[in-house]
């Protein structure tokens, strides 16, 4: 089941850890858990970035899959730098947990490391919120158990009525290695929904805001980018009651009034990559 995996490490006297670094430490302490292989296009995993407080280095690695790791290890090595291990602590967090919160509106976000999307070629170094909540979609789609994915009209009644409410931050270059640079967006981030979405969709945008804190948002989260914190969930709902200018058909089967699929598999839409 998912869980957050938190160690403190002893770091190194010269230690710099690049997002190549991260990345391999990370394959090293959670592949042996999983059949995928290193080469698996998507990592049931996702890497923060390492950080330091009073001479002890706080790292906190996300597992998305069935059975998570137990991990004891004595030494995290970043490159030629291994790292002591002080403390291990694993924190289960199942699907069906994370669905059966109260659902919320609007929900705060701190983006801690660069987050940036890969679309097309090309990279877009902002927190789009249709881009945060398509990619969150599909990452728990990829991993959680079928009777728990999000149906296609909850995705697309999400997409259609999120808007970014407010945001405080910049764009920064992070080294990815000795000689080249990623950029990407940290600070502070309020998603919100509509006033116009329909009874499922807060539900279903709570559980995404709180696997997206899991999980990470966006490009390369196998490589410490796109780490978030979810501050606050603002269950309250708007002042009006939510309305529809015009009805609006659907083709597909009604999902449940939690959002979540009651039977059938789950559905998975184009991933940022790893």
């Amino acid at each position: 089941m998912p869980a957050v995996v938190m160690l403190d490490l002893v770091p190194q006297p010269g230690l710099r850890v690049y997002p190549a670094r991260l990345h391999g430490a990370a394959c090293a302490l959670v592949e042996p858990a999983w059949s995928g292989g290193h080469h698996a296009q998507r990592k049931p995993f996702r890497a923060g970035p390492l950080i330091g407080e009073a001479g002890v280095a706080r790292w906190r690695l996300g597992w998305l899959a069935d059975r998570a790791p137990r991990l004891s290890p004595a030494i995290v090595q970043f490159g030629p730098h291994p790292c002591p291990v002080l403390r291990c602590d694993i924190q289960d967090l199942p699907f069906a947990e994370l669905a059966a919160g109260p659902p919320a509106w609007s929900a705060e976000l701190d983006v801690i490391s660069p987050l940036y999307f890969s679309r097309n070629g090309r990279d877009h170094p902002l927190p789009d919120p249709v881009l945060i909540l398509r990619s969150t979609c599909d990452r728990w789609n990829t991993f959680a158990p079928a009777l728990l994915a999000v149906p296609d009209e909850v995705t697309r009644e999400l997409l259609a009525t999120v808007r970014l409410a407010s945001m405080d931050g910049r764009t920064v270059s992070t080294p990815v290695t000795a000689t080249m640079h990623q950029t990407g967006f940290v600070g502070s981030v309020r998603l919100a929904l509509g006033r116009d979405a329909g009874k499922p969709a807060p539900s279903v945008f709570a559980a995404l805001m709180r696997f997206a804190d899991l999980a990470g948002i966006g490009a390369q989260t196998t490589h410490g980018f796109g780490a978030v914190q979810l501050n606050q969930l603002n269950t309250a709902a708007p002042a009006r009651a939510p309305y529809r200018s015009t009805p609006r058909a659907s083709k597909t089967p009604r999902s449940s009034q939690t959002g979540f699929r009651s039977s059938g598999g789950a559905t998975t839409t184009k991933e940022d990559r790893e």
